[in-house]
């Protein structure tokens, strides 16, 4: 799956236009030869070649002989050169920091993951996050440009100045300063939500399905929903979508680690209910992956505080349906594994409504995916640094 969006309005020459547009026939498989494109854009033999040959000088096209089928020279067919640009990811999992190196094609060239103490401090943080983009820097293959790390984040996060303010995985963090902890590591650095560069993978796999207002609702380890129109996110500043701190009267007096009382995380958020949950199951996993599989055949529902979760999510996300009026909403994380509870939450968010005239969107279970925020992250830097070459002088 390429992860490149090519803006052509920066690329101002018609040849450097022709240079995108062919390089994204290559690089989605359309076209395997010169013919492929002339025949697809309309355009001279002469004007394809100049093209080709660009592609081929700044390296991000490959052309090699296909197989002989009969007397001659054999046809040249064109690829892209996948690995010619990678992008690191940074990335939560879990109790851990995590790594990826993907390339232009979305293919993961290596992995890395740290796991990191929930009494961690912003110094700790910050020296296994800069570990981690070295390690990457490292596992770049021969001939791989580099085009910048992107760090994806749940919990409240400043865009602008590029702090991580807090998460509740790790509640002794508090304001860390990304940029200044990776840029000299490997910059270029961008940030983003994780639930918005999920949501934007999932876009441009599917866009058919995201078209209108979506929103992704992530109900795990914390709460927190992501909001897209036609696969773009909506988040101005980074601090959008934190349903979990929402304050409720019906949780008055729990205290949560953004420093207030009574936000929904306190009686909904993973790590509120698994005290809760080991009482009766001990042996839950607090990954959320395989906490799904264990969660998938247990009666939740007979656990009083399981049921006023489910119940305070489901009126919440009525509200936040009231304000954003989304056309579909999808649901990620462990809960949604055991079919009884999300039949509940089914049933008890219809019984919200939204508002006379309007419909009530339909519920879509969705496994969360590293893979989607991963590419979500990366697309943006990897496209940054296509559009780049394309514009170099060779």
């Amino acid at each position: 799956m390429s992860l490149l969006t090519l803006d052509e309005t920066r690329l101002a020459l018609a040849h450097d236009r022709d240079c995108a547009r062919i390089y994204r026939l290559i690089l989605n498989g359309e076209a395997h030869s010169r013919a492929d494109i002339g025949r697809i854009l309309q355009l001279r033999s002469t004007s394809v070649s100049r093209v080709v040959g660009d592609l081929i000088a700044r390296r991000l096209v490959i052309e090699a002989l296909s197989e002989a089928s009969g007397r001659g020279r054999p046809p040249a067919i064109l690829v892209a050169h996948t690995r010619r640009i990678g992008a690191s990811v940074i990335y939560v999992s879990s109790q851990s920091l995590s790594g990826a190196l993907v390339d232009l094609n979305g293919h993961l060239v290596a992995e890395r993951r740290r796991p990191i103490a929930g009494d961690a401090d912003n110094a700790a943080i910050a020296a296994v996050m800069a570990e981690l983009a070295r390690d990457l820097l490292d596992a770049m293959p021969p001939g791989m440009s580099h085009a910048g790390t992107a760090v994806s984040l749940s919990g409240l996060i400043d865009l602008k100045q590029g702090q991580w303010l807090l998460a509740s995985r790790w509640p002794r963090m508090r304001g860390l300063d990304i940029a200044s902890v990776l840029e000299p590591v490997a910059g270029p650095i961008t940030i983003c939500r994780n639930l918005d560069a999920e949501l934007r993978a999932r876009a441009a796999r599917e866009p058919e399905s995201f078209a209108g207002g979506t929103i992704l609702l992530h109900w795990g380890w914390g709460v927190g929903l992501a909001y897209a129109v036609d696969g773009e996110p909506f988040a101005p500043t980074g601090s959008f979508g934190e349903i979990g701190h929402w304050r409720l009267a019906a949780l008055c007096g729990r205290r949560c680690g953004c420093g207030n009382t009574a936000c929904l995380e306190t009686g909904a958020a993973l790590w509120s209910l698994l005290p809760a949950l080991r009482r009766h199951w001990p042996d839950l996993d607090q990954d959320e992956v395989r906490l799904a599989r264990q969660l998938a055949g247990l009666d939740l529902l007979a656990l009083p505080e399981v049921e006023m979760a489910t119940e305070l999510l489901a009126r919440t996300l009525a509200n936040a349906c009231r304000m954003l009026f989304p056309a579909r909403i999808a649901i990620s994380g462990p809960f949604s594994a055991n079919p009884q509870l999300w039949a509940r939450f089914n049933t008890l968010f219809r019984a919200e409504g939204t508002m006379e005239g309007f419909a009530v969107p339909d519920l879509a279970g969705v496994p969360a995916s590293h893979l989607y925020e991963i590419h979500g992250a990366a697309a943006p830097l990897l496209s940054r640094a296509t559009e780049a070459l394309l514009l170099e002088q060779t």
